[in-house]
């Protein structure tokens, strides 16, 4: 998946600015994928280049003009094509199991110290999650499309759910291990 797919998803709901477009990142998009400004910005000109978005620049007092984007028809073909090609399954890049992977004892007050900061930024993450539910998903009787933007929420609140149970089973291990390391030096 490109950043150039979210961004035909995005414009394919409603018109935006690329300014626009980089808050979704801020929100409900953050929760599931990772980008900054000048990528977005990048990658419409991309788009815009393959004739995939096409803008119409707004005038704005005391300001620079702005663009505001939509896709096209050409656009939404290539989106069309992109959402009916089964997608590879992502691999895991984790630095933190790279670290337990090739670290030995003298490493446990680290792996340690950081297992702790990782379980709080987890608890935070799906209790955060938990209130978007609460505050729109509660309903029992959700639109289709509501009910699919639900599905990706679900997945954040089972990925944080099983990264504090993972994350609660490492610091265990880890302090025993420590604990044990002491009693033998």
């Amino acid at each position: 998946m490109s950043l150039q797919h979210v961004l035909l998803m995005v414009l394919k709901k409603q018109k935006a600015t690329g300014y626009g477009i980089a808050k979704w990142f801020d929100g409900p998009l953050g929760y599931f994928w990772d980008t900054s400004h000048q990528r977005v910005y990048r990658a419409l000109a991309r788009l815009d280049e393959e004739g995939w978005v096409r803008f119409e620049v707004v005038p704005q007092k005391g300001k620079p003009d702005k663009k505001v984007y939509e896709i096209t028809e050409q656009g939404e073909k290539a989106l069309d094509e992109w959402m009916r090609k089964p997608l590879p399954l992502p691999k895991v890049n984790e630095p933190y199991l790279v670290k337990l992977f090739g670290a030995d004892t003298h490493y446990l007050e680290t792996l340690i110290s950081e297992a702790k900061q990782r379980l709080t930024k987890h608890k935070a993450l799906l209790l955060a999650y938990r209130q978007v539910e609460a505050q729109y998903f509660s309903e029992t009787d959700l639109n289709p499309e509501l009910r699919m933007m639900y599905l990706t929420l679900r997945r954040g609140i089972i990925y944080e759910e099983s990264s504090v149970q993972w994350t609660e089973e490492a610091l265990s291990v880890l302090v025993d291990l420590h604990e044990n390391n002491n009693k033998t030096t």
